[in-house]
């Protein structure tokens, strides 16, 4: 999801993307109380855009371990000699 104040997430860690959701998480719930339903809508679209990261990066991850599992050599895991 792109968002034209949005900035690179690429730049920081798993915990500063968690800790940046978590705040706009609290500040939802404050807009929520006030009832300004534009401010909703914009942290709802930030805090997406940083779940989005965290699934893209878990998704990466994934990915890399699935492909070193493939290059292994499996014979290690599994005794097919006996």
């Amino acid at each position: 999801m792109l968002h034209p104040f949005s900035e690179d997430l690429t730049k920081y860690k798993d915990s500063e993307i968690e800790q940046k959701i978590s705040e706009l998480s609290k500040k939802y719930l404050v807009a929520q109380r006030i009832g300004n339903q534009e401010l909703l809508t914009q942290v709802q679209t930030f805090v997406t855009i940083y779940r989005e990261e965290m699934a893209r990066r878990y998704r990466e991850t994934m990915k890399n371990s699935a492909q070193e599992l493939e290059k292994g050599d499996l014979d290690q895991l599994v005794n097919v000699n006996k």
